[in-house]
Parts: structure tokens; C-alpha cells; sequence
């Protein structure tokens, strides 16, 4: 069995296709790339969350039928969810939405004449981690927590692909967390499609990150909603850095006001700002990444401006920049539109200035004694993350799994270059978990 599998899109995504593996053991399936050919399986998670990301996976459907002629082909995730005939037309043989994405090892499974039972089927939508994930890594595993969305953002299609909040109550994720640092895990990232609403522990996402760190964990946020970035995440990311990585990925958006209120945003720029430098005062060695779209309908000039300058005042360590598109059945979709041509310059003053400011910021890194955990090795290079969400290549000795510290002598894009000085003293190693 030769299975070869393509993500488009969002970490959810991610968790979801690498978990897929060990649902499909039964199958002994060797991973080989999309464009060797001769696959007998192929898998694409697809994302919709923009149309060049609809464009993005029909062109994997067309490349996987190009590729591997005799393939069974399944596509999931969110644009399996908006346009199955589309893709059946492309080549696809089976489409399974995300609303039935727990029966996706059943599906390939019957397809090759294998019986599906407990072992092999998903118990919840929360799939996603434990000894079922891990096809790129050791070292990291992201564990979902939570899925859905009810925010109900003017420019976003994602409530009506993903459906309302479900948050996996704290006790199963722990669980999971502890089979995980069985396995030797170092890093585990926490995932939802809107994180920071968790509801599965009784302090919310504050109480689950607590309780991790208490089980070993090294523990990571992905994407928060600034409004649900509240005091009791803020202090227990602070308390126990740099374990709970002093990074927060807060999506901005816009800095206007007036268009921060017409697309449906739950924040203004005062609180925004006051937020971050909440953050800074509370968590050392604090960094902030976030995105912004250019070109919102009705967007001004000088409201593109007020991005900028904002986001100058701001000083995050890594800006995403992405050019609005109309998706259908969205509230934006209706309102007057900002010019293509427009949008596309617009954007690419953005992605300037966010390459200046992550060049400013990482140039004072040199010479400094930084924090690596390292996650492979490579070419004779150890690679890996900062607490602070720098990627770090590092000559010198280094096993995947130990937390090292090196120093910086160059810096390449937005990569830190340096040489292993020795092994973190106290660095916790694998823990004698209790069996439940």
C-alpha cells in the first residue's frame, strides 16, 4: 500500500490528516510524495477559507489524478464541505465533508477490503493526536481541543464549513496529553478553529494550558482570537514560561476601527493595544505574530494606512499579509469592493513592511544565548523552534527531543543561525506518568 497525503490550509487540518495514519494501520501504508506516482491512495484536506486556497485544491485533485491514474482519491476538510460535485468532476473518488470527517478511516478501509472497528474509528470529532498522529515528528504533536465557529465574521465562510463551537472536555484531552509524553513528546500545540473559546475546562483555555504544564508538557498555543485572550491566560502563560511558550499569534485584521466594527470584528484597536502590552508586562520574553487582509470592502487609503502605522506601533515579531477575496454568502461579499489592482498593491505594502520590521527584530538577536528545542536533525544541522516561535539552525552536537541552548552568530530570512553551547540544565525529560 502506497498512500500519499496533501494538507491545504489551517493546523486543524493538519492534526486531522497526520491522525488519519494511525487509523489507517491496518492498511501498513508506506508514505511516499503526491508526485512520485503509483500511489494506490491518496488523501487531500482541503481548505476554503479563501478562493485561492478552493484554486489550491483543485489543482492537488487534478495534479493527484495526473500522478497516480489508479488511485482511490479522497478529499476532505472545508471545500469538500462547499463544492463536493465540483470535485467529483475533477477526479475525485470519494468526498467526505467535515461534518463526517470521523468517518473518513471507514470509508478507505472499506475501499481496500478491510473491516473498520473501535480500533480504527475515530470515538469523536476530537481525533486528532496521541500515537495516531506524528507523521512528520517525535518532538511536537498538536492536540485539538476544540472546532467551530459562531463568530460570524462579515468576510469569513468558515462558520457554515465548520459548524458551531464544540469544545473536548479537559479530562479527555489530558489523557491524550499523557499518552503523548509516553511517547517522548516534548511540545504539544494546542489547536481549534477558535482556540481561545474553549469551554471543556472549567477556566477555559487558562485551566487546560495550567493543567498541562503540571503533566510535563511543553505547551504551545496556535492562532488566538484577540477577545478571547483573557488576565488568567495572560498570568499562567507568564508563570510558566518559557514551558508555555511566551508566543501568541493574535489575528488583527485591520487597523481601522470603522472596519473592524462592519466585519463583524469583537475588538477595537485601543484593546487590541492594551492587550498587547498586557501581554508584554506579564509574560517574559513575550512575542506577538499576527495577520492582517488588505483591500476589506470599502477600504480607504488612508484606512490601509492606519494598518501600516499600526502595525509599526505594534512591532510584531512576524506579520501575514493576505489580499481580501469576496467569498460567496458572506455579509463582505455584498459590499462595495476595493479594486483588484488596488488590493494586490496594498498587500504588497504590507508584506514590505512586515519583512522590515521582522528584520528589525531579529537582527538584535545576535549574539544572544537563546533556548532551542530541537526537533530533527539534518544535514548535520540541528533545526528547531525558541520558546519565542523563531526557527533556529544550529551547528554542533543535538538530539531531536533535548532543549539546548546556542548561540546566535547570523540570521538568514527568519531563521537564527547558530552553534550549540550544551544541554538546558533542569530541562525536564520524560515523566513517569500515573496509568488511569
Amino acid at each position: 500500500m502506497r498512500a500519499a497525503f496533501r494538507t491545504l490550509g489551517c493546523k486543524v487540518n493538519q492534526v486531522e490528516t497526520e491522525a488519519l495514519l494511525g487509523f489507517l494501520k491496518a492498511l501498513e501504508p508506506e508514505v511516499v510524495p503526491l508526485e512520485a506516482g503509483g500511489a494506490d491512495l491518496v488523501v487531500i484536506n482541503s481548505c476554503a477559507v479563501t478562493t485561492t486556497a478552493e484554486a489550491d485544491t483543485r489543482k492537488e485533485v487534478r495534479r493527484a489524478r495526473r500522478y497516480n491514474p489508479h488511485a482511490f482519491i479522497v478529499v476532505t476538510g472545508c471545500y469538500a464541505e462547499l463544492a463536493p460535485e465540483v470535485l467529483k468532476e475533477l477526479g475525485a473518488d470519494a468526498v467526505v465533508p467535515n461534518a463526517r470527517k470521523a468517518e473518513l478511516p471507514r470509508v478507505i478501509l472499506e475501499r481496500f477490503g478491510l473491516p473498520s472497528d473501535p480500533i480504527t474509528t475515530p470515538p469523536n470529532e476530537f481525533w486528532g493526536a496521541g500515537e495516531r498522529g506524528l507523521l512528520n515528528s517525535r518532538v511536537r504533536a498538536f492536540l485539538k481541543v476544540q472546532d467551530g465557529c459562531q463568530a460570524g465574521c462579515a468576510y469569513c465562510i468558515i462558520p457554515r464549513l465548520r459548524g458551531k463551537e464544540r469544545h473536548r472536555d479537559h479530562r479527555e484531552a489530558l489523557a491524550e496529553a499523557e499518552t503523548l509524553l509516553r511517547m517522548g513528546i516534548k511540545e504539544i500545540v494546542l489547536t481549534g478553529v477558535r482556540l481561545g473559546s474553549y469551554k471543556g475546562h472549567p477556566r477555559g483555555l487558562a485551566g487546560l494550558v495550567e493543567d498541562l504544564y503540571h503533566l510535563g508538557a511543553k505547551v504551545r498555543l496556535s492562532s488566538i482570537e484577540p477577545e478571547d485572550t483573557g488576565e488568567d491566560l495572560l498570568r499562567v502563560i507568564g508563570r510558566y514560561a518559557p514551558e508555555v511558550r511566551p508566543h501568541l499569534h493574535l489575528s488583527l485584521q485591520t487597523g481601522s476601527d470603522r472596519l473592524l466594527k462592519l466585519m463583524g470584528r469583537r475588538y477595537d484597536k485601543a484593546y487590541y493595544r492594551e492587550l498587547v502590552q498586557r501581554a508584554y508586562d506579564l509574560i517574559p520574553g513575550f512575542a506577538l505574530t499576527t495577520d492582517v487582509i488588505a483591500g476589506l470592502p470599502t477600504e480607504t487609503e488612508e484606512e490601509h494606512r492606519e494598518t501600516l502605522a499600526f502595525l509599526e506601533e505594534l512591532r510584531p515579531t512576524r506579520v501575514h499579509a493576505f489580499t481580501y477575496t469576496p467569498r460567496p454568502k458572506t455579509r463582505a461579499a455584498s459590499m462595495p469592493q476595493v479594486p483588484p489592482e488596488v488590493r494586490k498593491r496594498r498587500t504588497k505594502e504590507l508584506i514590505a513592511l512586515a519583512q522590515r520590521l521582522a528584520e528589525e527584530r531579529i537582527r538584535p538577536r545576535l549574539g544572544e544565548r537563546v533556548e532551542v528545542l530541537v526537533e530533527r536533525v539534518q544535514g548535520g544541522e540541528a533545526l528547531g523552534h525558541t520558546p519565542d516561535y523563531y526557527e533556529a539552525r544550529l551547528e554542533g552536537e543535538a538530539r531531536p527531543g533535548e532543549t539546548v541552548w546556542a548561540r546566535v552568530h547570523g540570521v538568514e530570512g527568519y531563521v537564527l543561525l547558530g552553534r550549540v553551547e550544551g544541554v538546558k540544565e533542569g530541562a525536564r525529560g520524560p515523566l513517569e506518568l500515573p496509568v488511569r
